[in-house]
């Protein structure tokens, strides 16, 4: 499984080097791997968490978008400052700690 964590908007936001930050399964130890599934089951079990769900966003507040490609196909998550779950928070900072751009 993989994840790729977008992060578009907020004050001082440049478009040019916005990469995102990628994270591969098989990189991380066997715990870690767990936790990471753990984390995108329950963020799957989100009710907005429908693929192409709507997000409002604020002025000057940024969007997320984490894109998760496994053995079932892609899925793109998003959200915004204004309304982070704590599922979605959770597996974001997950994405930054052990990712890489």
């Amino acid at each position: 499984m993989r994840a790729e964590l977008r992060i578009d908007g907020g004050v001082g936001f440049f478009p040019g080097l916005a990469r995102p930050i990628t994270l591969d399964g098989s990189d991380l130890s066997p715990d870690e791997r767990d936790e990471f599934s753990r984390l995108v089951s329950a963020i799957r079990a989100l009710p907005g968490a429908a693929p192409g769900a709507t997000v409002k966003a604020v002025p000057d507040g940024r969007t997320y978008r984490i894109t998760i490609s496994s053995g079932d196909g892609n899925i793109e998550l998003r959200c915004a400052d204004a309304a982070l779950p704590p599922a979605f928070s959770a597996l974001m900072v997950f994405i930054k700690q052990h990712g890489h751009r």
